[in-house]
C-alpha cells in the first residue's frame, strides 16, 4: 500500500512539474544528457557490458559525497581487487567533481527521478551487483527496486540530524518500509544509530561504523594544499588572520563589530570571511563598506601580486578553497551557528591543527562538536563580545593555542579506519 500511494504521488509529481523542467534542461542546453539519464535513459555507449567483473553502484549526492566515494573506492580495491564502478550524483557540481577525480574508467551518471520506471529503468542498464548509498539521502523507488532486482543495497556513513528526526518520525510509516530494503545501514555515531531505529530500521541492520569522513580529512590535510593558499592569498605571516568559514545571513554584521574590536589591539590582523553561498558577496560588501573597512574580493587575487592591494578584508568569491584556507588561520570561527542553521563541519579546519569557535546551533553536527570538547579544542561563542574575548585569549596564548589545536589533530587520527571498517561490515553482512 506504502508503494502504491508513494508512486501515484511521485508519478503525478512528475507529469504536472515535467514541462516545467523540461523546459528548464532545454533553456540550459542540457536536455540530451541530464534529462535523458534522470528518466533512467542511459546510453548504452556509456554504460558498457561489465564482463566477468563485479558492479558496485555508488550515490553521492554532490561534491561532498563525491570526495567520499573517492576514499572507499580506494579501500574497497584493495579489499576486493578489480570491479567496474558507477557513480550517480544528484547535482551538477557532483557529477563534474566526480568526472575530475574519479578513475577515469567510473561511470558518472545523473541519479534518476524517484518515479519507478525510472528508477527500474536505470538499474536494468546499469546492472549492478551491489548498491551503496553515502551518507542519507534515502530514495525510496531506488531502494525498493534494488530489493525487487535482487541487488544488496547499503548504507555507509549514515547520519541523521537532531534537527530533522522530528520529520523522519512523521514519516516512519513510509521510512519503516523503505529502510527494510536495506542489507545494513552502518551509522556515524551511536546517537544516530539510535534514531536509525527511532523511524523504524530493523535492529539486526543497523551498525555504528564510525565516520568515514575522517579518512577524507586526514587524506585531504595535506602541506601542498596548505602552500597553495599561502602562495594564492600572499598573506605575510607576521600578521594576524581570522577566518570566518561559511557564514550565513545575519553572522557577517556579528563577526565584522568583532573584527573592529580586535583591531585596536591587533592592528595587523586581517579578517578573510567565506560566506556558505558566494552570491551573498554583494550584501557583504555592502556592510563592509558601511564600517568603512578596506577589503577585496579573492577573484581580484588572481591576476594581481596584491603590494597595492593590502586590504584589512578578503572577501573569498571563490568555491572550492575555504578548506585548505583554514590552515592559514590564527583564529578560526565556523558559520550557520550564530544564526539557526545546525552548524557547520568544524573539523575541516580542527584537521589543520586549529581550535576552533562556533555558536551555540551545532545540532547538526553534535558529534564533532563533542570530539573538539573533549579536548578543550572547540569553543562556543554567543555573540561579538564572546568572540572578541576567545580570539583574544587564543592570540594572547599562542602556545596554549598551538597545542591544542595538536590535541584536536590527533583526536581526529585516532577515529581513522572507520572507512575500511564499513567495507568489512558490508561484505561480512553478504551471503
Amino acid at each position: 500500500m506504502v508503494f502504491w500511494v508513494y508512486n501515484i504521488i511521485a508519478t503525478v509529481g512528475l507529469f504536472c512539474a515535467g514541462p516545467v523542467i523540461f523546459l528548464w534542461f532545454l533553456i540550459r542546453g542540457s536536455i540530451d544528457t541530464h534529462f535523458k539519464e534522470r528518466l533512467g535513459m542511459l546510453p548504452r555507449g556509456l554504460m558498457p557490458s561489465k564482463g566477468k567483473r563485479p558492479r558496485i553502484w555508488i550515490h553521492a549526492v554532490s561534491v561532498g559525497e563525491v570526495k567520499l566515494a573517492n576514499v572507499i573506492v580506494r579501500v574497497l580495491k584493495s579489499q576486493k581487487g578489480v570491479f567496474s564502478l558507477v557513480l550517480s550524483t544528484t547535482t551538477s557540481s557532483g557529477r563534474e567533481t566526480a568526472r575530475k577525480t574519479m578513475p577515469t574508467d567510473t561511470i558518472v551518471i545523473y541519479t534518476p527521478i524517484d518515479v519507478w520506471w525510472c528508477v527500474k529503468r536505470s538499474l536494468h542498464r546499469a546492472s549492478p551487483d551491489l548498491f551503496i548509498n553515502l551518507e542519507t539521502e534515502i530514495w525510496p523507488n531506488l531502494l525498493w527496486a534494488c530489493k525487487k532486482l535482487n541487488i544488496p543495497a547499503f548504507l555507509i556513513n549514515g547520519r541523521i540530524s537532531v534537527r530533522s528526526i522530528g520529520t523522519y518520525k512523521r514519516l516512519r510509516f513510509l521510512m519503516e518500509d523503505v529502510l527494510s530494503a536495506y542489507r545494513l545501514l552502518s551509522m556515524i555515531s551511536t546517537s544516530d544509530a539510535q534514531r536509525m531505529l527511532a523511524i523504524g530500521a530493523e535492529p539486526d541492520k543497523v551498525v555504528v561504523g564510525g565516520n568515514a569522513k575522517y579518512d577524507l580529512l586526514i587524506d585531504e590535510a595535506r602541506p601542498e594544499l596548505s602552500q597553495k593558499m599561502a602562495q594564492i592569498y600572499k598573506i605575510d605571516k607576521k600578521r594576524p588572520v581570522f577566518i570566518a568559514g561559511s557564514t550565513r545571513a545575519g553572522e557577517e554584521e556579528i563577526i565584522i563589530e568583532a573584527y573592529l574590536d580586535l583591531l585596536k589591539t591587533y592592528p595587523e590582523m586581517i579578517l578573510i570571511i567565506a560566506p556558505r553561498h558566494s552570491k551573498r558577496c554583494g550584501n557583504i560588501e555592502s556592510l563592509l563598506r558601511s564600517r568603512s573597512l578596506n577589503y577585496c574580493l579573492r577573484s581580484s587575487l588572481e591576476n594581481d601580486t596584491k603590494k597595492d592591494l593590502d586590504p584589512s578584508v578578503i572577501l573569498v568569491n571563490k568555491l572550492g578553497e575555504l578548506f585548505g584556507l583554514y590552515s592559514l588561520g590564527t583564529v578560526i570561527f565556523c558559520g550557520a551557528s550564530l544564526v539557526p542553521l545546525g552548524g557547520q563541519n568544524i573539523l575541516e579546519a580542527a584537521v589543520w591543527g586549529k581550535p576552533v569557535m562556533y555558536g551555540p546551533s551545532m545540532e547538526d553536527f553534535l558529534e564533532a562538536t563533542e570530539l573538539l570538547d573533549k579536548v578543550g579544542a572547540g569553543f562556543r561563542v554567543e555573540n561579538r563580545y564572546d568572540l572578541v574575548k576567545t580570539a583574544t585569549w587564543l592570540l594572547e596564548n599562542p602556545d596554549e593555542s598551538d597545542r591544542l589545536g595538536r590535541l584536536a589533530r590527533d583526536e581526529i587520527e585516532s577515529y581513522i579506519d572507520s572507512t575500511r571498517k564499513q567495507i568489512e561490515d558490508i561484505f561480512c553482512s553478504l551471503p
